[in-house]
């Protein structure tokens, strides 16, 4: 009788895995991050990340990692973009990570560098047309999803969706701006002003959800028109240590509060965990800019996109991922919706892992 063969983990591995996966999940989570008394100052962003995480997690779509299991110490956030330069929409992706749990992925992605001859090479998006680099993508996203602690938050906004921070009206670009000035936050060209706010309130957004005071905090950033050089990243970062005010609770203290950028850190750990947003959000708009443009619901997307979009489908033991879209309602006014990717075919090796919140 021919021996049959077996996929995915065996039982042993699935109760670690399940045992692992409920010891880093955030039981009975307090998700109110918006304080009742600052309730005029939040912007429309900020209500609707709000508003879509509580309504993500009472249907039992959204299981959010415990960042202090382990004795985390650090929170580390790593975010990157897309649609600047074409497309239909801006994308902005979040992860959100336990710093102190990272070593057992920095670890593997030393190996996987080696086994698929990356060197050094950054992996990113526009360089999936490298062969080497769309090799090394499977074992690069399946590792994130067994061995990364955190959150992958991706934000979706139609281009038609001027700001998310007034009325929808190109005067509003400039009034930020000017804000941004009088309070000595350096000078700002309208649209990267814009930009500016929504990426620092995200951010900031995040770390008053899964942060805990006494803990250190980092964020890394893509070294764009928000981060092109030192003098305006420090700007960033002085407007991210006060706008973290608006989303904790006044008694909340972070002994080290930080970040860095891609000019600065070279350090390849650093940006394996930042090639996670960059790809995340890059497949996502690629994606949706395909769809708004193609007359069959079959097309083709960039060779290693594929792979990106259905690892979103899925979340990891420890890993959950969540992609929220901002687009103008019919009726004037947004309309929001959570973009859930689904697998035509599940694959023969996936395992379900329970986690009880």
């Amino acid at each position: 009788m021919k021996e049959q063969k077996h996929f995915g983990p065996t039982p042993e591995q699935v109760r670690f895995l399940i045992e692992f996966a409920n010891k880093l999940a955030w039981k009975n989570p307090d998700l109110k991050v918006l304080r009742d008394e600052l309730k005029s100052e939040y912007s429309e962003l900020a209500n609707i990340l709000q508003d879509m995480i509580l309504k993500s997690h009472a249907r039992g779509k959204l299981v959010l990692p415990d960042l202090t299991a382990f004795g985390n110490e650090t929170v580390a956030v790593f975010s990157d973009y897309a649609g600047e330069s074409s497309g239909d929409y801006h994308t902005y992706s979040y992860l959100v990570c336990g710093w102190n749990t990272c070593g057992p992925f920095l670890k593997r992605m030393k190996d996987i560098r080696s086994s698929f001859d990356l060197g050094e090479k950054e992996i990113a998006f526009k360089d999936f047309r490298m062969g080497q680099m769309r090799r090394a993508l499977p074992d690069y996203l399946k590792t994130a999803n067994l061995l990364l602690h955190g959150f992958l938050l991706t934000v979706v906004i139609d281009k038609r969706v001027m700001t998310v921070f007034g009325r929808n009206e190109k005067e509003t670009l400039s009034e930020l701006s000017e804000i941004l000035k009088e309070n000595g936050l350096g000078n700002w060209k309208p649209g990267s002003a814009e930009k500016l706010l929504r990426v620092v309130h995200a951010v900031a957004f995040l770390v008053g959800l899964l942060a805990e005071s006494g803990q250190k905090i980092f964020w890394m950033s893509d070294n764009d028109t928000i981060c092109a050089n030192e003098d305006v990243h420090r700007r960033a970062l002085e407007l991210f240590a006060r706008a973290v005010g608006l989303y904790t609770d006044p008694e909340c203290k972070f002994p080290v509060f930080g970040g860095a950028a891609p000019f600065k850190e070279r350090g390849l750990g650093h940006l394996d965990l930042l090639s996670i947003a960059d790809i995340t959000a890059s497949s996502v708009e690629h994606y949706l800019t395909k769809k708004n443009t193609a007359d069959t619901v079959d097309f083709e997307v960039k060779g290693g996109s594929d792979s990106v979009l259905q690892w979103l489908a899925h979340d990891g033991p420890s890993l959950s991922k969540m992609t929220i879209i901002i687009r103008p309602h019919d009726a004037g006014g947004l309309e929001t919706a959570n973009l859930e990717f689904k697998l035509i075919e599940e694959p023969l090796d996936a395992t379900f892992i329970p986690v009880v919140i």
